[in-house]
């Protein structure tokens, strides 16, 4: 393997540059000089054969080739760091590390038990949680970076992907107690009653590959009358739709523990309502124990209808 010209210091520098901007301000945060810092950066720009920064009276901004390079930085920072981590637990006694991520923050709700019985059955393997990987699971899994991955949607194998289904997740809208459909106890709309309505969903949620965005699509390329995007995290699109302040889209399994308090009412969208496959993805050939455990844990403590839904107490 050829050894790199890039060295960590070079990596810190990129990282503290491209978060601070300045030279000076990047040189306090590493406990170096200026003109110490400044020439790290000469003699990197030396060794690639070119600038990687325009000056900028007091700004240093990045060529093309120096946004490459730094991004690369802050992986590479982000992965050493991650490693350091991993080996100091099992240093301390540790048997392994398995790294997990799931494409929806909603999954953090009920993987939380999950893990606690898991760690129960398996108590010298430490499980993490890489929640950057959620975005692209399958380049974290190639570069072994991530061990097992909760995908939705088409998830599909390749020669060195194994994606196996998991549970069917129907999404349900979600509105307050004073909202019409709450009060007239409407068990379904149509897709495009959505359209009239004011709606708190994530980023996501409206992408055209996604369960509400093909059904939207297909009523005659509808938009909601207004779509506020927030983090589907931290209750706040419930509490919004509590208000009565609009309608929110999500799992069924999500939001029942929250029915049964009352100020919500759930209705099916569609006459056969919106659903989202979910399924585990892992680098395909044989598993270590520690791996196929975590996957058979997954089977049976699923939210879904085959698995044992985990409620809230």
């Amino acid at each position: 393997m050829p050894s790199p010209l890039v060295e960590t210091r070079h990596l810190l520098l990129l990282a503290a540059i491209e978060e601070l901007g300045s030279l000076n301000a990047a040189a306090r945060k590493l406990h170096l000089s200026a003109s110490a810092l400044s020439q790290q950066l000469r003699e990197l720009e030396d060794r690639l054969g070119g600038p990687l920064f325009h000056r900028q009276w007091r700004r240093l901004e990045p060529t093309s080739a120096g946004r490459r390079l730094t991004e690369a930085a802050r992986s590479v920072l982000s992965e050493l760091v991650r490693a350091e981590a991993e080996t100091r637990e099992l240093l301390s006694g540790a048997s392994g590390t398995l790294r997990v991520a799931t494409a929806c923050l909603q999954s953090y709700r009920w993987l939380p038990e999950l893990l606690r019985g898991f760690s129960r059955d398996w108590p010298g393997l430490e499980v993490t949680i890489v929640a950057e990987a959620g975005e692209a699971p399958t380049e974290w899994l190639l570069s072994r970076r991530l061990d097992v991955a909760l995908v939705a949607g088409e998830a599909r194998p390749g020669p060195r992907i194994q994606v196996e289904p998991l549970f069917r997740d129907e999404l349900v809208a979600v509105v307050g107690r004073e909202h019409a459909w709450a009060t007239s106890r409407r068990k379904e709309v149509e897709v495009r009653a959505l359209a009239e309505e004011h709606v708190w969903v994530d980023e996501g949620a409206l992408a055209a590959h996604t369960p509400l965005g093909r059904a939207l699509a297909k009523a005659g390329n509808l938009s909601p009358r207004k779509a506020t995007l927030i983090p589907m995290t931290g209750g706040v699109a419930l509490e919004m739709v509590r208000a009565n302040l609009g309608v929110t889209v999500l799992p069924q399994w999500a939001v029942a523990p929250w029915l049964s308090e009352g100020g919500l009412h759930a209705v099916r969208v569609g006459p056969r309502g919106l659903w989202l496959d979910w399924a585990v993805a892992t680098r395909a050939g044989e598993r270590e124990p520690a791996l196929s455990a975590f996957v058979d844990a997954l089977r049976a403590h699923h939210p879904g209808p085959r698995g044992r839904m985990i409620r809230r107490r």
